[in-house]
């Protein structure tokens, strides 16, 4: 109910929007070590995926048929790609410095189309869009590549549930389809150097072959579907969920929100170590110890926009409120000892926090 998105606003209208967006909310000149602020706010962005190359340059994927690119560790934002309704970009990646892949869908059911485009030259000029699929309502949500060759990109829901590739993805031929079940899984998946990866949703599925084979179980949550997946190496990972609880009809929502912790990667989980009144969407830990678990709604006026970061310096095992962020982090990244977060609220106005760890050997972090 949260995450439905407008129609889009002219594309022109956009960009001037986002040409003002990080002048109107400047970060503060010298930030206190270890803490929120907001860098950005752009209207009509409603950002589902950020990766950056440093802590100066980044990409983010919008839903308004954009893709934006910062170079000063996002502030300022601007659209690298333009496209018009009904185009909606759901993922990036940058696998390089120079080599960007997105991956979207064009929404039309006359003609609906999942795609990627590519940049080889660090986002100043694109690909045409290169079709995976035909096939309606297969929307590409996450994309990742661990090298120039192999990656993958994942579909929010149906069959099938992702697109494969060994040979670099620049043509057609080079993409295999993977179905690893009908399900919806939440478009925070966790993937590991070594090909391991896991995401989450009504069940829970991981892969130890870089995403060509998988497995599957029930979601870890007993009574609600996951939603983030997060995990810092093969022993110790997060997944947090929740949603609605069910009220009765014209009642407003009543929502809860979770977090269950593994040390043994995956073959027990714990109850749950952390519950409160809004859904997990994004989780992010830097060690074993230190971390964060984000979440919230944005659905004014049943319910004001809410939205924030819990801490944890002890695996996940405790937790305590850190950041009243006023709307739902969606989706992180980090770069450089910096931690890069983008919320969106009802209206569809995208906002960029950053915190930085860089302190993590100094402050209640701990070093590994």
């Amino acid at each position: 109910m949260d995450e439905r998105i407008p129609l889009s606003i002219p594309a022109a209208a956009a960009a001037l929007l986002l040409s003002f967006g990080g002048a109107c909310s400047a970060a503060p000149s010298a930030p206190e070590p270890n803490t929120w602020h907001e860098l950005a706010a752009l209207p009509y962005t409603w950002i589902r995926q950020m990766s950056f190359v440093s802590a100066q340059v980044g990409f983010a994927a919008g839903g308004n048929g954009q893709v934006l690119r910062t170079t000063d560790g996002g502030i300022t934002w601007t659209p690298v790609v333009n496209a018009p309704y009904p185009y909606y970009w759901n993922g990036v990646h940058a696998v390089t410095p120079n080599d960007i892949v997105a991956a979207g869908f064009f929404n039309s059911d006359a003609a609906f189309a999942a795609m990627i485009r590519w940049s080889h030259d660090g986002g100043d000029t694109w690909s045409d869009d290169l079709v995976l699929s035909n096939a309606k309502y297969v929307s590409p949500m996450q994309v990742h590549f661990w090298n120039s060759q192999l990656g993958f990109v994942t579909t929010f829901a149906g069959a099938p549930s992702l697109f494969r590739t060994t040979s670099g993805g620049l043509g057609l031929t080079d993409w295999a389809a993977i179905a690893v079940n009908d399900d919806w899984f939440g478009p925070e998946i966790s993937v590991l150097p070594n090909g391991h990866v896991r995401m989450s949703g009504i069940q829970y599925c991981e892969s130890t072959d870089s995403a060509a084979s998988w497995s599957c179980r029930p979601s870890i949550d007993d009574t609600m579907p996951d939603y983030a997946t997060f995990f810092v190496d093969d022993q110790h990972g997060w997944v947090g969920g929740g949603g609605d609880q069910g009220e009765l009809q014209g009642e407003p929502p009543n929502f809860i929100g979770f977090v269950h912790v593994t040390d043994d990667g995956g073959a027990t989980w714990s109850g749950r170590t952390l519950e409160m009144s809004w859904p997990i969407r994004s989780i992010v830990f830097v060690n074993k110890r230190d971390g964060w678990a984000m979440g919230g709604y944005a659905i004014e006026p049943v319910l004001p926009n809410a939205g924030g970061a819990y801490v944890s310096h002890d695996g996940g095992l405790t937790w305590a409120m850190e950041a009243d962020l006023g709307s739902p982090p969606q989706n992180c990244a980090t770069a450089d000892y910096h931690l890069f977060c983008a919320t969106w609220d009802s209206v569809g106005t995208s906002h960029v926090f950053e915190r930085d760890f860089d302190h993590i050997r100094v402050a209640e972090f701990e070093a590994e």
